[in-house]
């Protein structure tokens, strides 16, 4: 076998390998960032109420409320604030 096919071989192992490692990282932020919208849903229920849910504000109240749920949810998860990705992280690379 020549030399070149072994490197290219590798590099395709190589390749794949931290293919699969981006993805659990990936599911890992999302694991958390879902996890974090619930937080953050849970902890503003009533911060955006603006009279009743069947007034003229609700439906752009409740967008609003989503928004920023989703904005913040994001931002924590990015960051691995609450720790979640880490531990699936770590889970995974015991295994």
């Amino acid at each position: 076998m020549e030399i070149d096919s072994l490197v290219n071989i590798r590099q395709k192992e190589i390749g794949k390998s931290r293919s699969q490692q981006i993805k659990k990282q990936q599911a890992a932020t999302d694991f958390e960032e879902i996890f974090a919208r619930k937080l953050v849903k849970e902890m503003t229920k009533d911060s955006f109420k603006m009279g009743d849910k069947s007034g003229a504000l609700a439906p752009s109240n409740n967008l609003y409320r989503k928004f920023i749920t989703d904005t913040l949810a994001g931002e924590i998860a990015a960051r691995r604030k609450l720790g979640m990705a880490d531990l699936v992280s770590k889970y995974w690379s015991q295994s």
